[in-house]
């Protein structure tokens, strides 16, 4: 029985996907538990404490094997979440995904960057999503993700920014728009903390985190922002 001992923390797992690892057909492994509180997150069971509790683990062991039974279907794997990178076995976890071939998508919120960083340095990544949740200011941010937001957590993010920018591999950043909190000047500072590789991303109203007094952008208003701003749209949102 195939057991290789990593403890890394998933909360579901869907075992095919053409839309979240662009060119490839991969599975998605959702890891639980993330550092922040966005309201909008479109994955509650992953972040909210109670939720968690009732929604099971996965064994990493377990979710190796759903892997190898679909090889010959699959190109790579996405891991997002939650948060990914908050846990320690994840380098472990990479480090048996690329052994066994496949090709690795990583989506963060960017507040790790020591860990993305290693996984760069190992190579342990192929393509890495980032999302940017508000201009790179302390006090913008913790609007939007629901935490106090430290000048030192914003440093992070952005070192974790540049980090993507420099490394010469496959990087999205992403931003999720919610219409009275996002304005079109904070879409012109994302898009060019991101090097203006800004994917922008619909708000999802129908499931979230908590009740929040914002909504959706529509296509035409989406596509003028991308426009001006010289942003693609995410074609799955």
């Amino acid at each position: 029985m195939l057991s290789v001992g990593i403890n890394l923390p998933v909360g579901g797992y869907l075992p095919q996907s053409l839309v979240d690892f662009p060119g490839y057909i991969a599975a998605v492994v959702f890891t639980s538990a993330c550092n922040f509180r966005c309201p909008f997150c479109h994955n509650p069971e992953l972040v909210d404490p109670e939720k968690m509790k009732r929604n099971r683990h996965i064994p990493f062991d377990e979710v190796l094997r759903r892997l190898l039974r679909n090889r010959s279907l699959l190109d790579g794997v996405v891991i997002t979440g939650g948060e990914p990178a908050m846990h320690d076995a994840l380098p472990d976890a990479l480090r048996c995904l690329k052994r066994h071939g496949f090709l690795v998508k990583l989506d963060t919120n960017g507040s790790y960057p020591e860990m993305l960083e290693m996984l760069l340095q190992e190579r342990l990544v192929d393509s890495v999503a980032l999302d940017i949740k508000a201009p790179f200011r302390s006090k913008r941010y913790e609007e939007i993700i629901g935490i106090p937001c430290s000048e030192a957590m914003m440093k992070r993010i952005e070192r974790s920014c540049s980090l993507l920018l420099n490394s010469g591999i496959d990087v999205v950043f992403r931003s999720t728009l919610l219409k009275g909190i996002h304005a079109s000047e904070d879409v012109e500072e994302m898009a060019a903390a991101a090097g203006n590789r800004l994917v922008l991303q619909r708000f999802r109203p129908e499931r979230t985190l908590r009740p929040l007094a914002a909504g959706a952008f529509s296509d035409r208003e989406l596509q003028a922002l991308a426009s001006r701003f010289n942003c693609l749209i995410c074609s799955s949102g």
